[in-house]
């Protein structure tokens, strides 16, 4: 009779399952790398595409000095006729108004305009207004017979 060996049989005499060997899978690394350089690359494009983020419109040198439309009070001319021409600057941001560098309620500013000497023309920007703001200036200076310019507004020589 042949001897057994109770290390290499179970129970029925079969003889053990072979070792598997380990098949190590590819984690997916390389297209979870490529996925997030594509998610990276979407982010910048949004982020220059839409204006925020750490791309800036492109005007300026860098140095902070920017090419913004600052307001002015206000800037003299003389014409043709040999009468001094008052330009006065204001900025209507959202439903505010803004002259001088500072905010100002509209019945404030025509009286500012009635004040001037010579002739005064009104040159409105418009950043960002409101409609009904921008149309309640624009009727103001129609009613007192100021002369403006700004958008859609044409001055008359």
């Amino acid at each position: 009779m042949a001897k057994s060996n109770p290390k290499n049989t179970k129970p029925g005499g079969a003889p053990p399952p072979p070792k598997e060997k380990v098949v190590k899978k590819n984690s997916g690394c390389f297209i979870g790398i490529l996925l997030l350089l594509l998610l990276i690359a979407l982010l910048l494009f949004l982020m220059k595409h839409f204006g925020f983020g750490f791309f800036g419109d492109g005007d300026g040198d860098g140095d902070g000095s920017g090419s913004g439309s600052g307001t002015s009070a206000s800037d003299t001319l003389i014409d043709g006729k040999g009468m001094e021409e008052n330009i006065l600057n204001v900025t209507v941001l959202g439903n505010e108004y803004i002259y001088d560098n500072s905010k100002i309620e509209l019945n404030d500013f025509i009286a500012e305009v009635k004040k001037s000497d010579g002739k005064v023309i009104v040159h409105i920007n418009d950043d960002n207004a409101y409609q009904d703001t921008m149309q309640a200036l624009i009727d103001e200076l129609e009613k007192e017979s100021i002369e403006y310019t700004g958008p859609s507004a044409t001055v008359d020589d």
